[in-house]
């Protein structure tokens, strides 16, 4: 929540709501924008409501932006009632945090203005083009995420008030030089180790264990070795996919749908507009006497026009269909190209606009979309012959519970059965958490084993299903000592293996402290390697974390410390020295930009948790 309120244009809260008109900025300004309340409210704020249609965007919101960073892994969460839940409680918490946060900043008399908001929208990369803004990038961007004007707005407006917030909470004067020197010599610190490692290896191979030894780990740790409950299914998977395999369209299908949907293969007529905006109404109607004497438009915009956004494109404001035409230039009623309007009042400014260019509608040719029509019909039939298979699956699996065999009757699908498994590691085609809910939580188990009946039709996807009935089951149980009796060996060998080898290393380690570990390593066969130098965030050793958490040695006397590495080999550290880091003045300034903005995350965290801590929060419904 507090990177969205903290990161302007490159928020990915903003990158998905990006749906706002920029002209209803230049000729109507941006209305209200606070949040409105509902009866069937989400959460109550202070008094605040936050209604179920802001809690469904941000749901839908923090669902795309977490697609985006999961990929393929999201489909594990999307499929989980619990994961669902989980997203929509987050979406809450941060509309919950926006909302108090607003009220703070409200409290504190700060806000940003229209203009503001409307020249941060100009600023976002994501609307530009070779770093300029670019309207028919941005009107594509609109129309393709299709949502309220006022969402992104007070989007912008809250997180401008927040880089007040963030600038009030963090100053230059609170960051000394020597504070964020002292910051970068640390983070560029560097050590000099040596290291000496004592093998496991060679302990485990001594250990030999006493049949009483063993039981007695059993008798102790008998948790360790419970068998889960089991169960081996028959089941019968049902997929759009398959169906598609068996539908055909015919041509005159086809044309039947290219007649009835014109629309959508029509390119409607678009009007490429240009503007000039003028603070006054006598600097508009001068401007309007110029153009009717024959003045260049272009020439105009660079001199004239206040808006140095449209300005930068000799005022253009690109190509428009008459549905998201504004409704002054509508009201123009240019129609000719190269045809000006007369001077336009709108909310703060005068403009004139100039219809540039035409184009004229575009039917596509049936031919050319013939492919993608029969593609979508096909889509279509298949989709309706799933859900039409399921209901005959799940007729057939409920009127005969003795088996599957009515269902694969039906359906032409022949059951697989499975060997066994647990809840832990259901074969892969069917691991899904509604497939392994409904088989170990739901009505085909209970406590004398399987109950005899089919599943009804289980749809874990858009595109797929499954009808399920278990076959055998076996109960949790307590794995016999005989048969285990081989893994306790080894794992008492290995406990055994790690006391001795602590043991050893302590000794080593203490005798080295004492200055008569040489000696004793030696004795042991056992050296330090050649001194190496470590770096704090060294990815590439394991030890690193460790070894940077070491005593600095004095007087050039080593420090040690033990450790284990990935093998559970124990590893003997020791530090020979300890070398500041000697930052650039370009690391400097580097590591002062992440000084303060540790600081304001720290501060605006506190600030969150003090408001919260505070508030008065009603939670309504949100399932």
């Amino acid at each position: 929540m507090m990177d969205n309120l903290r990161t302007a244009a490159n928020s990915p809260v903003l990158k998905i709501v990006f749906v706002i008109i920029i002209l209803s900025f230049v000729l109507t300004g941006v209305g209200g924008y606070l949040i409105g309340g509902s009866s069937n409210h989400a959460a109550k704020v202070n008094g605040t409501a936050i209604s179920q249609v802001q809690l469904q965007q941000a749901f839908q919101q923090e669902k795309q932006a977490l697609q985006e960073r999961l990929g393929d892994q999201f489909a594990e969460i999307a499929s989980s009632e619990q994961g669902i839940q989980m997203l929509r409680r987050q979406a809450l918490e941060r509309l919950i945090g926006v909302t108090l946060l607003n009220q703070y900043s409200n409290q504190l008399g700060l806000t940003a203005s229209d203009e503001q908001i409307k020249q941060d929208i100009y600023n976002m990369p994501i609307f530009q083009t070779d770093g300029h803004f670019d309207s028919e990038k941005y009107r594509a961007i609109l129309s393709q995420h299709n949502v309220n004007a006022d969402d992104l707005a007070q989007e912008i407006r809250q997180n401008l008030i927040n880089r007040q917030l963030s600038k009030m909470y963090v100053t230059d004067e609170f960051v000394l030089p020597e504070e964020i020197k002292s910051y970068a010599e640390l983070l560029l610190q560097q050590r000099e180790v040596k290291t000496a490692t004592i093998s496991l290896a060679n302990y485990q191979s001594k250990q030999t264990v006493t049949d009483k030894e063993l039981q007695d780990y059993y008798n102790t740790h008998q948790n360790s070795f419970i068998s889960p409950e089991q169960v081996q299914v028959s089941y019968i998977k049902l997929d759009a996919a398959s169906q598609r395999e068996n539908v055909a369209v015919k041509d005159e299908e086809l044309k039947s749908y290219y007649e009835q949907n014109i629309a959508n293969f029509t390119q409607p007529a678009q009007k490429h507009y240009s503007i000039i905006q003028l603070a006054t109404e006598k600097e508009a109607d001068s401007v309007a006497k110029e153009l009717a004497g024959g003045a260049d438009f272009k020439q105009l915009v660079a001199e004239k026009s206040t808006d140095k956004f449209s300005a930068a494109n000799h005022g253009a404001l690109g190509w428009m269909e008459a549905t998201s035409t504004p409704s002054e230039i509508i009201a123009a009623n240019l129609t000719k190209k190269g045809q000006v309007s007369g001077v336009i009042k709108s909310a703060s400014n005068y403009i004139i606009f100039r219809l540039d260019d035409i184009k004229p509608e575009v039917i596509k040719p049936f031919q050319s979309v013939k492919t993608e029509i029969a593609d979508s019909l096909k889509n279509e039939k298949a989709i309706n012959a799933f859900y039409s298979l399921q209901q005959t699956a799940s007729r057939a699996a409920m009127d005969d519970n003795e088996s599957l065999a009515a269902a694969e009757k039906v359906t032409g699908i022949k059951a697989v059965t499975t060997d066994w498994f647990s809840r832990n590691n259901l074969p892969e085609e069917i691991r899904f958490d509604k497939v392994a809910d409904s088989i170990f939580n739901g009505n085909l188990l209970d406590k004398n084993g399987p109950t005899g009946i089919n599943s009804d039709v289980i749809n874990v996807d858009g595109d797929l299903a499954f009808v399920i009935r278990v076959e055998k089951y076996k109960p949790e149980v307590t794995q016999p000592f005989d048969e285990v009796k081989k893994s306790v060996a080894e794992l008492v060998k290995l406990n055994k293996a790690i006391k001795e080898m602590e043991a050893e290393g302590n000794k080593l380690l203490t005798a080295l402290k004492q200055g008569t570990g040489e000696a004793a390593l030696a004795k042991q066969g056992i050296t330090f390697g050649e001194a190496k130098i470590i770096k704090r965030f060294d990815q590439n050793d394991s030890l690193a974390e460790q070894i940077f958490q070491m005593p600095i040695p004095k007087e050039n006397t080593p420090t040690y410390l033990s450790s284990k590495d990935s093998k559970n080999n124990l590893v003997i550290i020791q530090l020979v020295k300890v070398t500041q880091g000697q930052p650039t003045e370009d690391e400097l300034k580097v590591f002062s930009q992440r000084y303060k903005m540790i600081l304001g995350d720290v501060m605006m965290e506190s600030l969150m948790l003090n408001l919260r801590d505070k508030a008065k929060v009603d939670l309504g419904r949100i399932e």
